[in-house]
């Protein structure tokens, strides 16, 4: 009889298996990573959306001594008195300085003035994200307005 060579049909079926269940794992892997990328690049907007808003209100807070802040159509604006209005239309989840949009994606932001130490303060409260109920970033700060 002759030697023959070969792979057995149990044999080739176990490679088979073999070949699915590291396909299905690695499938499974790279979905989760590239889930999870989306969520740490999402979150990374979101803190540069408020951090372009910090960058331009620390600039007026610190120049001014006098704020108005009003909320009427659901659109909150603060005024200072060198005329600089920066207006949150919930419409559009965006921040404007003057007419020029400077944050998006704003999903929550509120503000309110109070005097602490003799000196007047705006806290801002913002959250940042696709979704109010659960956003991917939100801080609340307090500013003082120029006192000297």
């Amino acid at each position: 009889m002759k030697k023959e060579k070969g792979i057995t049909l149990i044999a080739l079926i176990m490679y088979i298996i073999m070949f699915s269940v590291t396909i299905a794992l690695l499938a499974y892997l790279s979905s989760y990573i590239f889930g999870n990328l989306d969520n740490i690049d999402s979150n990374s907007i979101s803190s540069e959306e408020f951090n372009k808003f910090n960058v331009n209100f620390v600039k007026d807070v610190k120049e001014s001594r006098k704020v108005n802040i009003e909320t009427k159509d659901e659109e909150t604006v603060i005024s200072f008195e060198s005329g600089t209005n920066y207006t949150y239309k919930p419409s559009e989840k965006a921040i404007y300085k003057d007419k020029e949009k400077i944050a998006v994606n704003i999903v929550s932001f509120t503000a309110k003035q109070g005097i602490e130490n003799n000196k007047t303060v705006i806290e801002v409260s913002i959250a940042t994200g696709k979704d109010v109920d659960n956003p991917n970033y939100s801080k609340t700060i307090k500013y003082v307005l120029r006192y000297w």
